[in-house]
């Protein structure tokens, strides 16, 4: 063995021991040691301004508007909220227009004259509808027809009769008429009988306070009802061609409607109906719709509670998203917030939201001060507002509707976790990165 060897190789020992040992009093230093201190706190107030929700105040989310705060919708924890026609926090010297019960609607006008539920007493044909017609002592000219696309039906021997728009009555005398023009039979000899056998589908329009205005059809059968109808029966029952079925249509009625005053417009004339009872329970008038039909909801310039329950006349259920990322839950999935937790009955209120969404319950220590936002679309003016709520007011105040409102189809409710639960979440998130780093350096 080279004694050099030996040599070179101790003082390269010694001199990689004096590197440990240096290197090792810069880390215990009291500067080191202050400056790891001063790092981790500065990272935790990084993350703690990333992560830690604040109450949402009014400038953060109502920036650059004016001072009387009409541009923005949003609501505190502290202010109810009330759905009307001009928000509560709007200037005072704003006027409101006068309601008009028929709306922009372009309908009604002098022309146009009121009539009895009772006139005209038949209901006139449309395209599709299906009629048995049977001519005594002229089976030949007997059969059962549909009212095609043009409007008409064909029997045979005789040229087509335009049927569209007519009422049975009025079908009978124009088929009487054919026969006896073209020779077939004598005028006074004429004897015919017309019996509905089925209603098809008709367009109707709807407008004002409904969810969903525009053009509907009704009275659609579904592939099951028309398998299971064996056609051996005489007439029709059409209850789709209905009010009700129309008002479900476009989506129900909403909290703001004034259903005491329905109108249906048919041609020149108007009817106006009182639906109040579907909701209180007490007689409602009933009327068998046809195609081209135009049914107009007036509106009240106030949110109606009453109305917000599933009826026949307003929608059964409705739809709410919801998002929620609370402990111990880290994903929305395994908070349960799924399909069936965000369709609710129409009527439920915020706070039964937050109870679906999972927002509400757990250690009273660390998720007691949740918070949660509410974005919903007020039906009376069309525009979006932000309602932010503690859980703890909203639990004491479940009882006042200003601050636990109704929730409407497609709102969106956001939970957010307390302090404790988001300062446990900083202590982890600085953990996972200390430790990988420390194992770095001893490595």
């Amino acid at each position: 063995m080279n004694p050099n060897h030996s040599t070179n190789f101790s003082s390269t020992s010694h001199s990689s021991k004096k590197q440990k040992d240096a290197t090792k009093s810069i880390t215990d230093a009291p500067q080191y040691q202050g400056l790891t201190t001063l790092l981790i706190i500065t990272l935790a107030a990084l993350l703690s301004g990333c992560v830690l929700p604040h109450h949402p105040e009014e400038i953060d989310i109502c920036d650059n508007v004016d001072d009387d705060m009409t541009l923005c919708h949003f609501y505190p924890s502290d202010t109810p909220y009330m759905r009307s026609k001009i928000s509560e926090r709007a200037p005072k010297n704003i006027t409101q227009k006068a309601n008009d019960p028929m709306g922009t609607t372009w309908l009604m006008d002098t022309a146009q004259a009121q009539q009895a539920l009772h006139l005209p007493q038949n209901i006139r044909l449309s395209v599709g509808d299906r009629l048995k017609v049977n001519v005594l002592n002229g089976e030949e000219f007997s059969g059962n027809v549909e009212v095609n696309n043009d409007g008409y039906i064909y029997l045979p021997y005789l040229q087509p009769i335009h049927a569209k728009g007519l009422d049975v009555q009025q079908l009978s005398a124009a088929i009487s008429k054919h026969l006896v023009e073209e020779d077939f039979m004598l005028k006074n000899s004429v004897r015919l009988s017309i019996t509905p056998l089925k209603w098809a589908p008709v367009e109707v329009t709807v407008s004002g306070g409904v969810f969903e205005p525009g053009q509907h059809q009704i009275n659609k059968k579904t592939d099951t009802e028309i398998i299971d109808d064996d056609g051996n029966h005489s007439g029709d029952q059409a209850s789709e061609r209905s009010i009700a079925a129309a008002l479900r249509a476009s989506g129900g009625v909403r909290p703001d409607a004034n259903i005491s005053e329905v109108m249906v417009i048919r041609e020149q004339y108007s009817f106006k109906l009182d639906l109040s009872g579907v909701i209180h329970g007490y007689p409602v008038p009933t009327m068998t719709l046809m195609s081209g039909d135009h049914i107009h909801v007036p509106q009240h310039d106030y949110f109606d509670d009453a109305l917000a329950r599933p009826s026949q006349i307003t929608v059964p259920g409705i739809r709410v998203f919801l998002s929620n990322l609370t402990q111990p839950a880290s994903s929305n999935s395994q908070s349960a917030v799924d399909t069936d937790a965000t369709r609710f009955p129409y009527g439920t209120r915020l706070l039964n939201g937050a109870i679906a969404a999972n927002c509400v319950g757990g250690a009273q220590s660390t998720n007691a001060s949740r918070h949660l936002l509410l974005i919903t679309k007020n039906p009376l003016t069309a525009e979006v507002d932000v309602i932010e709520r503690s859980m703890d007011s909203l639990i004491r105040n479940s009882w006042v509707t200003g601050m636990n409102p109704i929730l409407m189809p497609g709102d969106g409710i956001a939970c957010y976790d307390s302090r404790v639960t988001n300062m446990r979440e900083i202590a982890r998130t600085v953990t996972e990165i200390l430790v990988p780093a420390t194992l770095l350096e001893l490595l």
